[in-house]
């Protein structure tokens, strides 16, 4: 591959995800989210630090390593900020097992939050409801204060060196890229979120990726705003005393745009395709479908958000959620325990004429069998019939409009 297609790739892609970042109005659910964070973020550090308290080996570090989270996930004029939302969680963490426990179930309603956020862009309508989704949050609330701590580890390490310079420069040119693993751990954070919280199966390489999209961008963006914040201070003049709060709810909203940006990516990631299908007729798109899920029955196996999502392609993914809308109400699929389906009818007893009367769209015209796709070849079979019908029917109707309103 040339650089030239690499670079009209590169645009292409990043088009779609531009496309899907505002048709999915990213924007105004990090506005939802930042709110959301008022109420939860000292719910979420106070359920951090018990966490961290319950692992002997952070158990004494735990105010270091929220320097550290402060450090590496809120810009350098954070400091008031921290300060008060400290205080905030020592006091909760004076609560009785009530409190703990209302604290603990807000928690649990933030990353509820986060899931729908996510489950909008991924298109999934139904959140989860069972056992696995609440292990799936108690693992985000889990492993998230181990990565952090770990994290914190490497970073902690990296100062040391610094007393010591013969150290450091040994380390930087044994294990050139250790500065980096801070960043590193950030990134399995936000994969965490990527590929845990939505009700659906994303790819842990393409969670990966995004992962690391996120933690760089968030790092980028960390730095630039507190260049803006340090050299134009005039924001000061007007908020005085109360300056690090809007600053901070600012710093909070561009979080959660980078990181719904993160899921975009994610998505487009598992689901993009350069090469330039063809936008089906819907009818015939659905019957792609059903062909999955007939084939993956022969197989024994389900079929996945991302697998039936991959079959549309990029024009047509955004149907899917109809799609299943009507699969499920035909009762044709129905939904498993692990989040994917699997064809709950024998096709042998849905005939065509049926299950078409219960769609929305008019029968394919014989242009649309000119949009299908390289491996459709179910459709060419079935395009005869229906350009028999289309025949037919242009036979039987093709006649003056006066003559059918002339009769009394």
């Amino acid at each position: 591959m040339t650089w030239h297609s690499r670079w009209q790739k590169a645009k292409s892609f990043t088009r779609f995800v531009i496309r899907r970042f505002l048709a999915d109005e990213c924007r105004q659910n990090a506005a939802s989210l930042t709110y959301t964070t008022l109420f939860a973020v000292v719910p979420m550090m106070t359920v951090l630090f018990t966490i961290l308290a319950a692992i002997p080996s952070l158990k004494h570090i735990s105010v270091d390593i929220q320097n550290f989270i402060f450090s590496h996930f809120l810009p350098d004029t954070g400091v008031k900020i921290q300060n008060y939302l400290s205080d905030f969680s020592t006091q909760a963490s004076n609560l009785t097992l009530v409190g703990v426990f209302m604290l603990f179930v807000t928690a649990l309603m933030m990353l509820i939050t986060i899931e729908k956020a996510f489950n909008e862009i991924w298109k999934v309508k139904q959140p989860r409801q069972s056992v696995m989704g609440f292990l799936r949050y108690w693992a985000v609330l889990s492993l998230g204060p181990f990565l952090l701590g770990a994290a914190f580890a490497v970073s902690s390490y990296l100062t040391s060196l610094k007393v010591l310079s013969d150290a450091e420069s040994l380390v930087g040119s044994v294990f050139p890229g250790l500065q980096v693993v801070p960043i590193l751990f950030t990134a399995l954070a936000f994969s965490l979120l990527y590929i845990a919280v939505p009700n659906c199966r994303v790819p842990v390489k393409a969670g990966f990726q995004a992962g690391v999209f996120s933690a760089i961008l968030l790092e980028i963006a960390k730095n630039i705003f507190t260049f803006f914040v340090t050299n134009f201070s005039s924001y000061q003049l007007v908020y005085g005393a109360f300056a690090a709060f809007p600053l901070f709810l600012l710093w909070v909203y561009l979080s959660w745009v980078i990181i719904l940006l993160g899921v975009e990516v994610c998505r487009a990631l598992t689901l993009y395709k350069e090469e330039h299908q063809n936008n089906r007729h819907p009818v015939l798109a659905l019957l792609d479908v059903l062909q999955l899920f007939y084939r993956r029955q022969l197989e024994g196996q389900t079929v996945t958000d991302i697998e039936a999502m991959h079959v549309l392609g990029k024009h047509e993914v955004e149907t899917w959620t109809l799609f299943v809308d009507i699969l499920l109400t035909q009762r044709i699929i129905q939904k498993t325990e692990s989040g994917s389906y699997v064809l709950a009818r024998n096709l042998e007893n849905v005939d065509f004429w049926t299950f078409y009367q219960s769609l929305p769209w008019p029968l394919p015209q014989p242009q649309d069998f000119e949009r299908l796709h390289e491996d459709d070849n179910w459709a060419r079979a079935l395009a005869p019939r229906l350009l028999a019908v289309h025949d037919f029917s242009r036979e039987q109707l093709q006649l003056p409009l006066a003559r059918i309103l002339a009769v009394n």
